[in-house]
């Protein structure tokens, strides 16, 4: 729909596969839904052979991509992706990111149409293995959320929201892959074991909106809170939302819906289900255009 602008996140696992087995059905699946961006998760195999996967997905869905910057000191290069529309997005810069992150995001800036103020969009993997490590992650996320900036933060936190929710938190004690328990909990001052919401804390205190969080408390859209990972995994505490996608600037302002795809073909394709996300293209004008864009940045931090 022209009226709507449409963003997929997705944690393809493994970029559909080494050999990718996968891969052909994933783009199926995105290429149904048309996004206009794509931020995508674990695009491990897509520097290789000239980009050739980079480059077949541009193909696919029409749209133009970047990589992260290149991570020669992580266990495994595993890239993170930003795709947009060209004909909607002019990009103004891709920044290469690097330190604190374990995983690089990719961080692009792009001008909607003729609107002045860019848009930023990250598309980030957060540490899987360290609650320290995707704490500091989170507080350097907090960077992009600065007064006059515009922006949509997603990916795979690999923690948990810091607001109750109807999934339960996981009960650790009876959580039998005991190094998953130590990866996705921080110890506390006591010694204590918790469940690591750190970063979501870091994130809202800094400014940003769980826009699924926000869709479900404003827009009624309460199956924008289910799992998108873990359905498989109930030695891991089971299925629970770890993708998630965050909007500083007003960017709330002007969402239309947030919608979790988890289905056959999407089970297939990764371990994560795939976020929908989707907002009015003349509010995201209005917003990134003075002086409505420095009125909804005010509003949006109170």
């Amino acid at each position: 729909m022209t009226d709507l602008v449409t963003v997929a996140v997705w944690n393809i696992e493994a970029d559909g596969g080494r050999n990718g087995e996968h891969r052909d059905l994933a783009l199926d699946v995105l290429s149904e839904l048309e996004p206009d961006v794509f931020l995508q998760q674990e695009a491990t195999f897509s520097r290789d052979r000239g980009s050739e996967r980079l480059h077949a997905a541009e193909k696919r869905l029409a749209l133009r991509g970047f990589l992260s910057a290149h991570n020669p000191y992580a266990d495994a290069d595993i890239a993170t992706a930003v795709y947009l529309r060209p004909t909607m997005f002019d990009v103004v810069e891709a920044r290469p990111r690097a330190k604190p992150w374990w995983l690089h995001p990719c961080h692009v800036v792009a001008r909607l149409g003729s609107c002045p103020v860019p848009l930023h969009l990250l598309s980030f993997h957060m540490c899987c293995f360290d609650a320290n490590q995707r704490l500091a992650e989170a507080s350097w996320t907090a960077i992009l959320a600065q007064p006059g900036m515009v922006t949509l933060a997603a990916g795979d936190t690999n923690s948990y929201p810091r607001n109750p929710e109807l999934l339960a938190l996981p009960n650790w004690a009876a959580v039998t892959d005991r190094a998953h328990m130590v990866h996705r909990t921080y110890l506390d001052a006591d010694g204590h074991r918790r469940s690591d919401t750190r970063p979501d804390t870091a994130l809202t205190d800094a400014g940003y909106l769980d826009l699924a969080r926000y869709s479900a408390d404003h827009l009624g859209q309460y199956e924008a809170l289910n799992a998108t990972a873990g359905q498989h995994k109930p030695d891991q505490g089971g299925p629970q939302r770890i993708d998630r996608a965050y909007g500083a600037g007003g960017l709330a302002s002007a969402l239309h819906s947030v919608e979790v795809v988890d289905n056959d073909d999407t089970r297939e394709a990764s371990d994560h289900a795939l976020l929908i996300l989707r907002f009015y293209r003349v509010r995201l004008e209005r917003l990134l255009t003075p002086p409505l864009a420095a009125a909804h940045t005010a509003e949006a931090l109170r």
